[in-house]
């Protein structure tokens, strides 16, 4: 992030010099003005990012002190089956006839 933002302090510096060198220019005040806006923009969504990384921080060290802390228990054991399948499916004891999909 800090990248970033020395990124953005260049661009406006070298957009501020350039205004300043070729300031009779219309091309270079466009241009000065547009690499100005650029580094505002950049500024201000780093600025934003900042604060949204902090407040997504804060988040998590508060959930981790809400959390009491658990032993880890053993994984229970599986128990038998309440419903026991027949060799390929389920019995037909427990399958009720479905209507045909067709009249006919």
């Amino acid at each position: 992030m800090k990248r970033f933002a020395v990124f953005y302090i260049a661009v406006a510096a070298i957009a501020a010099i350039a205004l300043f060198v070729l300031g009779e220019s219309t091309t270079a005040i466009a241009l000065g003005i547009a690499l100005i806006g650029c580094a505002a923009v950049g500024g201000v969504s780093l600025a934003f990012l900042a604060v949204g990384q902090a407040e997504d921080r804060e988040r998590a060290e508060a959930a981790e002190a809400r959390e009491p802390k658990r032993d880890p228990k053993p994984a229970p054991r599986p128990s038998e089956d309440p419903h026991p399948r027949r060799t390929l499916g389920l019995g037909p004891d427990r399958r009720r006839q479905r209507p045909p999909r067709r009249p006919g």
